[in-house]
């Protein structure tokens, strides 16, 4: 692991990495974690701010092309993380936010209307909803004497005992499902498959709400947690804020035609995707966070060659990246407003800020929300303006990035949102510690950390008791924050998704995908040192290296509620899935 100092970066490059929850393993350390503030300083705010499928080097300060200054200002005086993993989708990443647990441990394996081949949706872990034992991290800071608030996405189940309030929430103004069209006419991603049919569901302090004409969910959510945070003023209590935004997740929707505008310019005659990751990747060595640009890199299996695109296409793909672009920077527009509001009330110095995202950029096709009877006439009545490619971004539409444009925002990383590969898992996370902290100045550090660490991280700052210390996967990366140490925990960690796993000691990484994800339909073996982009198998020279690794996915699997699969079910089921759920739905 290696520490460096943060280069300054251009105007051309603007940060905005959103924080995103996550799972790890519970040491001696988080086991005894009375965590501790010194005297004279009283514990700090904290305000974790996640994004939805924001890709890797979305944000200017890892690289991205759109314009995130405020973010990467929180860079340039923070920590920036080069390794941070989620999980390869939203809800199981929330789950490990705000329990700390394995996903699998609280009924988050998968999410609701998935999962594995043959494992049925009332197996335990797999639920698609929160169940077992656990304890919300807002419940742990509220007995420290927090304010706690939730706006935005949940995703962890609709019951009572499911909701931001159960989980110790103060205040909330929450949007329930996955998501949902980000304007006022609150439309699902696709029919319900109970009543509500086609609207989503909102809730504010836990009565059910109808959203304003005006709506749109990233200057909402901003809103009530302004007003939130405005409410505990005067109180002489740190307050615990979870911003979950819905952006960038399709359908992408933005309020301001200029602002695409601005993105047109830009791709509109220059969009050749092989290009543009290029350019990613050449940035990201610039600024510290690759220490070479030569890195071998694949594409996923169905990515088309850009040149066997008509212009009709090739213009479809622009478009939908600029609207895309454009709701990175609204995102970091709106950010910016809380930072101006902490500034202005003397609290930004005494506050942690962190921001992530909670699993690879999407490359999910629209024609996967419509596999249901009846779901794509519903997509067509409620979104009519689907495939007016000069309507992307208005309510009605519904563009989603497509899997070109979603490798882009990996950059290096193999593969997207959903896959097991680094490309789903890695995420931008920036985290600007209060004032107060023993630190070093702006740093890049590329430790191995994981979602679940935010959870013991948080306690840690706030000088909470942990209800169950052993039950949590991460560890505090306080010391690490601090510049106390250079590690969090151990290297290790295994995930499954889908039936579809990975398990990694270290640089070593162990991935089973099926060929429809470009996997090998097997065991294969990466050298992440050498070869970052999962461009080579290892596995045929190194047997005894996938015999400990594999050993070891069992043992993972044996602890947390994992179904182990058999390989040749989950390579069938993915060989009808794959070319659904990656298709480009080309506009007509």
């Amino acid at each position: 692991m290696s520490i460096k100092l943060r280069p300054s970066i251009g105007m051309a490059l603007c940060a905005s990495a959103m924080l995103t929850a996550t799972v790890g393993c519970s040491s001696s350390g988080a086991a005894e974690n009375e965590a501790s503030q010194p005297a004279e300083t009283s514990a700090p705010n904290i305000l974790m701010v996640l994004a939805d499928d924001l890709g890797y080097s979305d944000l200017g300060a890892y690289g991205g092309d759109a314009s995130t200054p405020n973010i990467d200002a929180l860079a340039g005086e923070g920590v920036q993380f080069a390794n941070f993993h989620s999980y390869p989708i939203c809800a199981p990443t929330r789950a490990g936010l705000m329990t700390g647990q394995d996903p699998h441990m609280v009924g988050l394996g998968t999410m609701e209307g998935g999962g594995p081949p043959g494992v049925p949706r009332t197996t335990l872990g797999y639920k698609g909803s929160l169940e077992g034992e656990y304890t919300g991290i807002a419940q742990i800071l509220s007995d420290a004497d927090y304010d706690t608030y939730q706006v935005g996405k949940w995703h962890l189940g609709t019951a009572p005992d499911q909701s931001p309030a159960a989980l110790g929430f103060d205040q909330n103004y929450t949007l329930l499902e996955g998501g949902a069209s980000h304007f006022g006419d609150q439309l699902r991603l696709a029919p319900g498959r109970e009543e509500p049919i086609s609207t989503a569901s909102y809730e504010a302090n836990g009565e059910p709400i109808d959203l304003p004409e005006d709506f749109y969910s990233t200057h909402n959510f901003t809103d009530e947690m302004l007003k939130m945070i405005e409410s505990g003023e005067g109180d002489d209590k740190p307050f615990f804020g979870y911003l979950a935004y819905t952006a960038p997740h399709d359908p992408l929707h933005v309020p301001d035609n200029t602002l695409v505008d601005k993105y047109l310019d830009m791709y509109l005659n220059d969009n050749n995707y092989n290009d543009l990751r290029t350019d990613r990747i050449a940035r990201m060595a610039e600024i510290g966070l690759l220490d070479d640009a030569d890195i071998d890199t694949r594409w996923p299996s169905q990515t088309p060659e850009w040149d066997t695109l008509t212009d009709d296409q090739k213009q479809d793909l622009a478009y939908r990246l600029a609207v895309y672009s454009a709701m990175v920077e609204d995102v970091d527009t709106q950010l910016g407003r809380i930072i101006d509001q902490l500034k202005e009330s003397g609290e930004y110095d005494n506050t942690m800020i962190v921001v992530a995202s909670d699993n690879g950029s999407a490359g999910l096709s629209r024609s996967l929300y419509a596999q249901a009877p009846g779901a794509l006439e519903w997509m067509d009545a409620n979104y009519p303006l689907i495939g007016d490619v000069e309507a992307y971004g208005e309510p009605g539409s519904f563009p989603v990035l497509g899997l070109p444009n979603a490798q882009v925002a990996s950059g290096p990383y193999f593969h997207t949102k959903g896959a097991v590969y680094d490309g789903g898992t890695r995420a931008p996370l920036i985290v600007k510690t209060p004032a107060s902290a023993e630190q070093d100045g702006a740093r890049i550090v590329d430790t191995f950390t994981q979602i679940t660490d935010l959870y013991p991280t948080f306690a840690d700052y706030a000088g909470a008791t942990l209800v169950n210390p052993d039950a949590l996967l991460g560890d505090s990366a306080k010391p690490l924050l601090d510049g106390t140490s250079e590690e969090v925990g151990d290297n290790m960690f295994g995930l499954e998704m889908f039936g579809e796993r990975a398990f990694r000691d270290g640089d070593s990484k162990l991935v089973f995908a099926a060929p429809g994800n470009s996997g090998t339909g097997q065991w294969a073996l990466y050298d992440l040192a050498a070869d970052p982009g999962e461009t080579t198998d290892l596995s045929a020279e190194n047997p005894e290296e996938v015999q400990r690794l594999s050993a070891l996915w069992d043992e993972y699997a044996a602890k947390n509620n994992v179904i182990p699969v058999d390989f040749e079910a989950v390579n069938a089921a993915n060989g009808g899935r794959a070319p659904v759920i990656y298709s480009l739905d080309w506009a007509e």
